[in-house]
């Protein structure tokens, strides 16, 4: 029995979910492999799905438990990778090709203008965690800053301290 997940596309606010299953290494198509160890040089993969024949659309992630159907047409993997200060999610089409990738940093440094923006924005409010967030979809790069404050708002910036929407 393979263990599945729900992985959730989303796009122009409409949510796909498609099925995953989680997978070993030797499961992997030999490109994937290879394209994700020379694209994140730094980093260990250490866990892959599956993912059924999709369109890819802007946004992935775990979210639980389902059914999977093992004769459904496997075109897409996903890599999960640790390296010392990041985390990464990285979907690769079954030849190795690179659609979409997330870099999550805990704990970081905000650069001035995020530290800025929050002092002006919520005053003596202190800082509980934050997460630099990188996310590349191709080819089109997008950089944020999720913080979370100590009066238990959770706020995201840009590199240039305006306030995202969630």
């Amino acid at each position: 029995v393979a263990f599945a997940s729900t992985y959730s596309f989303t796009k122009d606010k409409a949510v796909k979910e498609v099925d995953a299953v989680k997978i070993t290494k030797s499961d992997v198509s030999g490109p994937v492999i290879q394209q994700a160890e020379k694209d994140f040089p730094n980093a260990s993969p250490f866990q892959f799905y599956s993912v059924g024949e999709t369109s890819v659309s802007n946004d992935w992630k775990v979210t639980e438990e389902v059914d999977f159907s093992e004769v459904e047409k496997i075109d897409h993997y996903t890599v999960h990778m640790k390296s010392k200060n990041s985390n990464y999610e990285a979907l690769y089409d079954g030849n190795g090709k690179l659609l979409m990738s997330k870099e999550y940093q805990k704990d970081v440094a905000l650069p001035q203008p995020v530290l800025q923006a929050l002092a002006k924005e919520y005053p003596g409010v202190s800082l509980r965690k934050d997460e630099h967030i990188k996310t590349t979809d191709h080819g089109k790069k997008k950089d944020y800053y999720v913080v979370s404050l100590a009066n238990g708002k959770k706020v995201t910036y840009a590199a240039d301290g305006t306030k995202l929407k969630k």
